[in-house]
C-alpha cells in the first residue's frame, strides 16, 4: 500500500507509462504487419532497384559528357571487337579488282 503522495503518482505515472509504451508496440506490429507482406517487399525492391538504375545511367551519362573523346574511341574500339568477324569474312572473300583500262 502506498504510503503517501508521491508514491501515489509515482504508481500513477508508471501505469501511464505501460499503456503508452503498450499502444506503440501495437502501433509498430501492425505497421511492421504492412510493411513486410510480400507486396509491399516486391514493391520496395522494384523502387530501390529503378532508382539505382536510374542513378546508375546519370552517372554514365555524366562520364560520357564530361568526356567525349574518351566515350568515342571506347564506342569505336566495342563496335570493331564486336564486327571483327563479319569483317573478317568480309576482307577473305573479296575478289581481286580487275586493274582500270587505260585509255590509249
Amino acid at each position: 500500500m502506498p504510503r503517501n503522495k508521491d508514491e501515489i503518482f509515482s504508481l500513477q505515472t508508471l501505469a501511464i507509462d505501460r499503456e503508452l509504451a503498450r499502444k506503440n508496440l501495437k502501433r509498430d506490429t501492425t505497421a511492421a504487419k504492412e510493411r513486410f507482406t510480400p507486396s509491399n517487399l516486391v514493391e520496395e525492391a522494384k523502387t530501390k532497384a529503378s532508382r539505382r538504375v536510374r542513378q546508375a545511367g546519370q552517372s554514365a551519362v555524366d562520364g560520357a559528357r564530361a568526356h567525349p573523346f574518351l566515350t568515342a574511341t571506347v564506342a569505336a574500339t566495342a563496335t570493331l571487337i564486336a564486327m571483327r568477324k563479319p569483317i573478317a569474312k568480309l576482307i577473305a572473300n573479296r575478289k581481286p579488282s580487275e586493274p582500270d583500262a587505260i585509255e590509249e
